[in-house]
Order: structure tokens, then C-alpha cells, then sequence
């Protein structure tokens, strides 16, 4: 089932906490992130005497049925400090349930698409970026892009695969190609390079690379010299500088983590089929825009 999400917050760190509640649908069982809009700020709807609110929409797949992915969605309200007290009064986090393809739902608990989706354009506005071929009429409210959004740190993922998509196979990169590792350098070099711990282990002695930011996504890492080491995806945003063009590495688990939030990829596709455990995530929200052809592999550029 693909299902869009709708986001809004108005009191404390909105973009934060905005970023916070999407990586906790991530974690949600049987749900994956597919994409993620930009941040947009609006005046407050309904009740207008009160803060600017920040808004966004994500795309989603899920197995779950949707009166049990509005249970999940509404436990994480909670967790993040939702308190009702007023009808469209303020709030440090609201999730909506937008849209379901395929389903229109009425009871007494769930309204699918969203009772007053048609109404309100800082909803409509972020779903049509993510959802470009859903036809809808805005209204003209003022609804402006800002800020903080996961997709304004221009992320773009880079690997070696083989025709399976295959990365890796018992910690071991499947390929070791010069060209490739040429290319790699070429791209990276000068910029940041987010990766995990298993990665570094494939690099020359084990060590960050030179002349580029290094940053490691680890729970069981401290400290490394030449590089800063963070514990979660939340602290990454914190650290990141949105001006910057962060790479991400590998491996695969970091790869599917951060695939909802990449606009480009680059692969070196091997011509070759080989024995793998590891894969790189599905591309089907990508399109291929470049390919370099040479003998036994090919470049490929890949953007949303």
C-alpha cells in the first residue's frame, strides 16, 4: 500500500522535530520510507491566532492496515510531546494521514484522503512535490519553502555494484576496480563522506579518508582520528552543513537509511554477476539521467 503522510508543527524546534518523527516511521515495522518534500512555513489554519506553522509530506509503503498505521502514527505524537487540547490549536507535532492510492476510507476514526486535504495548501503544496501527478487546485495561500527539510543536505549516494545491485559479500567489497576508486576520488574529494563502521574497515589501513570530511554513523564507535563519529541520523542533520555536497558511502543498511532523503546517485555498474550478501536499495524512484559505457562496466547518474 503507498500512502502519503502529512506533517505540521508550530511550538519548539519544528524542523527538528519534524526530521525526529519521520525517522521514528522509519523504525515503524512493516513501513518504509520511500520520499520525503521539502519544508514549507505557513500561517496557522482554523485558528489563526497563533504561531507559523512548518509542514511537510512523505511518501511511504506499508504492509499495515491503515486504522493500525494511524495507531502507530498517533503513539509517536505522543511520544514527541502532542498534547490535544484545542481543536487546530497549536501543537509540537501533528501526522495526518493524506492520501491512500487506491482507497477512500470514511469511519468514525479515519477520513481517507483527509477531510480537508482539497482545503489547505501548505498540505497540497508538499504533496504535490512528491506526488507530482496528483491533481488537486490550490488556492493561493501563502505558503513558503523553508529550511531543515533531510533533502536540503544534498545527499547523493555512491557505490560499486554489481548487475544484481550486489555491494558486498562477507564485509568485502565485490570489486576493486581503478577507474572506479579514480572516480570515486574525483566526486568526493573535498567534500563530506558519511559512512559506517563496516566501511571503514575497507579502506586503505582502516583509516578516514584524506582531503574530505569524514563522518561515521556508529552506536559502537567513540572516537576516530580524523573523523567525527555520530550515534543516530537525528545528531547527523545537527551536524551537517546544508551548503556542503555529503556523499553517502555505505554500507547497505546506511544506503536504505538514506536513500529517502538522496536526490542523485552515482554507480559503477559491473558487468558481472557475483556472489553477494549485501545490496544496494531499490532505485524505482530514480531516474537514470547519464551513462558512461566502458569495457566490462558503465558510469551511471541517477536523480529523482
Amino acid at each position: 500500500m503507498i500512502c502519503y503522510l502529512g506533517f505540521g508543527a508550530n511550538l519548539g524546534e519544528r524542523e527538528r522535530t519534524l526530521r525526529r518523527a519521520i525517522e521514528y516511521i522509519k523504525k515503524i515495522p512493516a513501513v518504509k520510507l520511500l520520499r520525503v518534500s521539502s519544508f514549507y512555513e505557513s500561517e496557522a489554519w482554523g485558528v489563526t491566532n497563533q504561531p507559523p506553522f512548518v509542514n511537510a509530506a512523505i511518501k511511504i509503503s506499508t504492509e499495515l492496515e491503515p486504522p493500525t498505521l494511524l495507531d502507530e502514527l498517533q503513539r509517536i505524537e505522543l511520544e514527541l510531546g502532542r498534547i490535544r487540547r484545542e481543536h487546530w490549536g497549536e501543537r509540537t507535532i501533528d501526522i495526518d494521514i493524506l492520501f491512500i492510492e487506491g482507497q477512500n476510507i470514511f469511519s468514525e476514526r479515519l477520513i481517507v484522503p483527509h477531510e480537508f486535504l482539497f482545503e489547505r495548501d501548505f498540505a497540497l503544496i508538499p504533496l504535490k512535490e512528491i506526488f507530482p501527478s496528483f491533481e488537486c487546485k490550490l488556492h493561493g495561500d501563502k505558503v513558503s519553502i523553508c529550511a531543515g527539510s533531510p533533502t536540503d543536505f544534498n545527499f547523493k549516494l555512491i557505490a560499486c555494484v554489481d548487475k544484481n545491485f550486489g555491494l558486498g559479500y562477507k564485509n568485502k567489497l565485490l570489486f576493486q576496480i581503478p577507474a572506479d576508486l579514480k572516480n570515486f576520488r574525483r566526486l568526493t574529494l573535498n567534500h563530506t563522506i558519511i559512512y559506517g563502521r563496516k566501511t571503514l574497515e575497507t579502506f586503505p589501513n582502516q583509516k578516514p579518508l584524506d582531503k574530505r570530511r569524514n563522518i561515521i554513523l556508529s552506536r559502537t564507535l567513540e572516537k576516530i582520528s580524523g573523523a567525527e563519529v555520530v550515534d543516530s541520523i537525528e545528531k547527523l542533520f545537527d551536524i551537517l552543513d546544508a551548503a556542503e555536497e555529503n556523499f553517502i558511502v555505505g554500507g547497505a543498511q546506511i544506503f536504505d537509511e538514506m536513500i529517502p532523503y538522496a536526490e542523485e546517485i552515482f554507480l559503477t555498474v559491473v558487468d558481472a554477476k557475483v556472489k553477494a550478501d549485501s545490496f544496494f536499495p531499490n532505485i524505482d524512484e530514480f531516474t537514470l539521467q547519464a551513462a558512461q559505457v566502458f569495457d566490462g562496466f558503465e558510469f551511471r547518474r541517477y536523480t529523482r
